[in-house]
């Protein structure tokens, strides 16, 4: 039977003291003539229907996706259950960054998609240019915005709008 194990990252950390994002192994026991031993049958950051048909081809023993996924939750392992949506982001991501299709690729891309109004949030295309930005970037990213509001001085107090001090009558 399959199972899942969480492996610590042994990459060095950009910020000290960060966990940074753990590795996690699909694991079968299998009984050899020295004993019980485990063997890995995928190591994988993100869990994605890929890894987990990896995991069954290589699995000797019953391999139930089922239980590996809900352990998986369980263990709030990243996870990506839309191939297509991964896919679509980074098709988006590059376009951004300046690629560009052949015009039929286009055109069967304008049948396939829906029509109609879509709602769309208005913070959606703001956040459209992170789709393809890997955790490093964004960490990168973070830290340079909370340096920059760091070095914002903070604004002097008015007295005027200040709440007038309290005092009762009797200590003085």
């Amino acid at each position: 039977m399959a199972y899942l194990v969480v492996r610590p990252d042994r990459r060095p950390r950009e910020v000290p003291g960060d966990r940074g994002p753990s590795r996690y192994e699909i694991r079968e026991s299998v009984m050899t003539a020295a004993g019980p031993r485990a063997r890995t049958l995928a190591t994988f950051r993100v869990l994605t229907a890929g890894v987990i048909a990896d995991a069954a081809a290589r699995a000797q023993r019953t391999f139930d996706a089922d239980k590996i996924r809900a352990r998986a939750s369980a263990l709030r392992v990243p996870q990506r259950s839309h191939e297509a949506a991964a896919t679509a982001s980074e098709l988006l991501a590059r376009l951004h960054n300046g690629e560009s299709l052949p015009p039929a690729l286009i055109a069967e891309l304008r049948r396939a998609l829906p029509r109609g109004p879509v709602e769309v949030p208005d913070s959606l295309q703001s956040a459209i240019e992170w789709l393809g930005a890997d955790d490093s970037t964004k960490g990168r990213a973070l830290r340079d915005l909370v340096d920059v509001a760091s070095r914002i001085p903070a604004r002097a107090r008015s007295r005027a709008s200040a709440f007038p001090r309290l005092s009762s009558k009797g200590m003085q």
